[in-house]
């Protein structure tokens, strides 16, 4: 395989140069995922034969940001897990989003890996799905042909498959904060503490009314369905619940059975749907500031 590379410096000199290559051309930011697929690939065989083009879009400015105006919490596509880890903005409003980023990988990997690169890579266990999943994240694209925003959960087709064209750019993911008396939770599994791949994950985003009643729920688990998504069945078990062990246990159940009738059973569901309940259930409860342990 005959790899070109080009570093535009605008998103329009980008755009056209996707325009022009989008059959034999594939955008780079950080590459700590796609220069480990590319020598995957050439290892068994299935490089591809035609000459690409490497599209290194880091020279570009303002796809780098985290912005709050309006309720509205926007993150550029180039925006490091590092920089997203360390904003005071995500870890006021959102701070399991900044826990989910904090956990992935090396601190290397998080300078260089960005949340764009972590989105459309598309693999099942990305840290930062599943809080951007409990957030009804929006993501915008953009092109010659003028900007698109698409739902998260509508982005994905499958594992590593997602619905953008190959001339789109992913300009930003934004999100609609929550309410101030939130409460949110992001755990992580893999199999050490650091460099890990999660195994399994989940997030929780809930809200408590003045009752004292769960009014909010959002759960998304990772690593776990082959694509992105909410467990409204564990969700309608908490709403309408004054917290309590028997409701949070049915929620956790309802995440261990989701993931089998969508995953099917395999010879780690023994194992893993216990370990998904149990974290669902840890992750609930510290959502509402209950410490398990």
């Amino acid at each position: 395989m005959t790899l070109g590379f080009i570093r535009p410096e605008t998103v329009y000199e980008a755009m056209e140069f996707l325009s022009e290559h989008k059959d034999n051309s594939r955008i780079v930011a950080g590459a700590t995922d796609v220069m480990v697929q590319m020598r995957s690939a050439k290892s068994t065989g299935h490089a591809e034969e035609k000459p690409l083009w490497m599209v290194d879009i880091t020279n570009i400015p303002g796809l780098s940001y985290v912005n709050f105006e309006n309720g509205i919490v926007r993150i550029g596509a180039m925006t490091t897990h590092r920089d997203i880890a360390r904003s005071a903005v995500i870890r006021d409003v959102v701070p399991f989003l900044a826990d989910a980023c904090r956990s992935v990988g090396s601190p290397q990997i998080r300078t260089r890996g960005t949340i764009g690169g972590n989105i459309v890579n598309a693999s099942p266990a990305a840290d930062s799905l599943p809080p951007l999943t409990a957030l009804s994240a929006r993501l915008r694209l953009i092109s010659r042909k003028g900007p698109r925003d698409v739902a998260l959960e509508e982005f994905f087709k499958g594992p590593y498959r997602t619905i953008i064209e190959p001339d789109e750019i992913l300009e930003e993911v934004y999100f609609e904060a929550p309410e101030s008396s939130s409460g949110c939770a992001f755990l992580k599994l893999g199999r050490r503490e650091s460099l890990a791949i999660a195994r399994l994950s989940v997030a929780v985003l809930l809200d408590v009314d003045e009752s004292g009643k769960i009014s909010k729920a959002a759960i998304a688990p990772g690593a776990c369905l082959p694509m992105p998504a909410r467990i409204t069945s564990a969700e309608e078990a908490l709403i309408g619940e004054i917290p309590n062990e028997e409701a949070v246990h049915s929620a956790s159940l309802e995440v261990g059975e989701e993931m089998v009738r969508v995953s099917g059973v395999r010879w780690s569901t023994e194992y893993k749907k216990p370990v998904v309940c149990a974290l669902t259930k840890r992750a609930i409860w510290k959502a509402l500031g209950v410490d398990e342990d």
